[in-house]
């Protein structure tokens, strides 16, 4: 696979995971506004989020820009990562772009993140929280171990 067909694929496949985690917000606002639906040890339970993970540093301006611009490097380092054939690296750091878009969008557009998705014993979050945690580990795992996890070229 070519480097330019690669970064098109990962364009295609990060909008995708932004229309996802958009959709999931706009449904859990339409329908979970009035009630919580909870069964047993996992639900869906709305809450808006003003700060950042877990709920830091509400209601701060420089929340938005300091938050565009971590995305920014992320979407670098990724594009970087995939040209030189860091692929587990790349995957990583696309997820964490695509969660850290998701959030941004509903922190430009609504001023707060919906949050939707909890399990006892941990906060409610939503998909983009699972992308940026899902590439965290893949990152952490592409650097402990290349071999096995870093899908060089």
């Amino acid at each position: 696979m070519s480097k330019i067909s690669g970064l098109s694929r990962w364009s295609v496949i990060v909008a995708l995971m932004i229309m996802t985690d958009q959709a999931t917000k706009w449904m859990a606002r339409r329908l979970l506004l009035q009630h919580s639906v909870v069964t047993g040890p996992v639900g869906l339970v709305l809450t808006m989020n003003k700060g950042v993970a877990f709920g830091l540093f509400g209601g701060r301006q420089w929340v938005v820009p300091v938050n565009a611009a971590l995305g920014t490097g992320v979407c670098v380092a990724a594009i970087a990562a995939l040209y030189r054939g860091d692929w587990g690296l790349a995957h990583g750091l696309f997820l964490i772009f695509a969660g850290f878009a998701g959030n941004f969008i509903d922190r430009i557009v609504a001023g707060q993140v919906t949050d939707f998705l909890w399990v006892r014993g941990w906060s409610v979050f939503n998909v983009a929280d699972c992308l940026v945690t899902t590439g965290a580990i893949l990152c952490a795992l592409a650097l402990l171990f290349p071999v096995r996890w870093g899908f060089h070229a």
